[in-house]
């Protein structure tokens, strides 16, 4: 009994850190630089050619610090929910954390690619393959959790399901009519911070 409730107060925990902190710190940063998220991504913060190693080194750890929760969110979530014969599930854990963490410590750089700049120019490309792993991963993971849960909870599961198809097809469509850029990301993390937000006032109150 003990045991679930602090298991309960720790998704909450965790769970609005999920949600607010990425959106949160974003909404903070942008306000003191000069970025055109039209045109450029999030990662462009990262680039301590454009923006100083101040704002590096604040990406890196706001990163980092994401990974962290996001682990620590899904595997509370996990806990409550007794998941652990879902290896899906669990394997899609791991590779969440693994990219973001990744993705925190290989900064944005604008160097064309040339093998005169080997290093910069690998750098980028291993930027770039991981930010589309973590698209991938984070609403693989988020299904995963969705399809596990359907069986026993079949309300949150199918409302879950719903709210992660409209935050899918929203960045699709933000991406299909302005092309991967900041506005787009914005979207998706907002839609996940959503998410995050209704799985952990329903597991609160379950």
């Amino acid at each position: 009994m003990f045991e679930m409730i602090w298991i309960k107060l720790g998704i909450l925990l965790t769970g609005f850190l999920y949600a607010g902190l990425l959106p949160y710190t974003i909404r903070k940063g942008i306000r003191h630089v000069d970025i055109d998220l039209e045109k450029f991504t999030l990662s462009f913060l990262s680039n301590k050619e454009l923006y100083g190693k101040r704002y590096r080194r604040a990406y890196k750890r706001l990163l980092f610090a994401m990974a962290l929760i996001n682990y620590g969110f899904f595997w509370l979530l996990s806990v409550f929910y007794d998941l652990g014969e879902f290896t899906g599930y669990m394997r899609y854990m791991d590779y969440s954390f693994a990219s973001l963490a990744l993705l925190a410590f290989v900064p944005h750089n604008i160097h064309p690619l040339s093998f005169r700049h080997f290093g910069q120019s690998l750098l980028r490309v291993i930027h770039n393959l991981l930010a589309v792993l973590v698209f991938l991963t984070i609403p693989t993971l988020i299904i995963a959790f969705q399809a596990a849960i359907l069986a026993d909870q079949p309300i949150l599961g199918i409302s879950g399901m719903v709210i992660v198809g409209m935050v899918i097809l929203l960045t699709l469509a933000s991406i299909i009519a302005r092309g991967l850029n900041g506005l787009a990301e914005i979207v998706f993390i907002n839609g996940i911070g959503l998410w995050g937000i209704f799985v952990t006032i329903m597991t609160f109150i379950h």
